[in-house]
């Protein structure tokens, strides 16, 4: 069953340097996250606001990337497994772009991410599928 997510933020430009993927169930966490996803933002975004009684938040980083022209989206969050027996999980999936062959980049590093708010996970194992 698919499950609706909402953008909180997507781009280019994170201070995550690795490829990293998290769920975020608490304001202490999401505050830490934010803070280091923003570090080398002058002056710093104010943090998003996420309402943990309802919602978790799920963040993809892609780590470094030597041009323009990369970026990553979560395009579907579902649940699969079988509620009745408890193991019920939510399927994250992810897709990773990069420049073809001859497509205009400029010579900067990037670093591409996506952050969602989803509804709150409750323990749910979260499985990651990149395409």
């Amino acid at each position: 069953m698919n499950i609706d997510f909402t953008t909180i933020a997507r781009g280019t430009d994170s201070s995550y340097l690795n490829v990293r993927q998290m769920a975020i169930r608490s304001l202490r966490r999401w505050s830490k996250v934010w803070q280091l996803h923003t570090c080398n933002t002058e002056p710093p975004p104010p943090i998003p606001q996420v309402d943990f009684s309802c919602y978790s938040v799920v963040a993809v980083f892609a780590g470094e990337k030597p041009t323009s022209g990369y970026s990553i989206k979560v395009i579907k969050v579902e649940t699969n497994g079988s509620q009745t027996k408890g193991l019920e999980a939510i399927s994250i999936s992810v897709r990773h772009r990069q420049p073809k062959a001859g497509d205009f980049v400029t010579e900067a590093l990037t670093y591409p991410y996506h952050m969602i708010q989803i509804p709150k996970l409750d323990g749910k194992k979260i499985v990651f599928k990149y395409l």
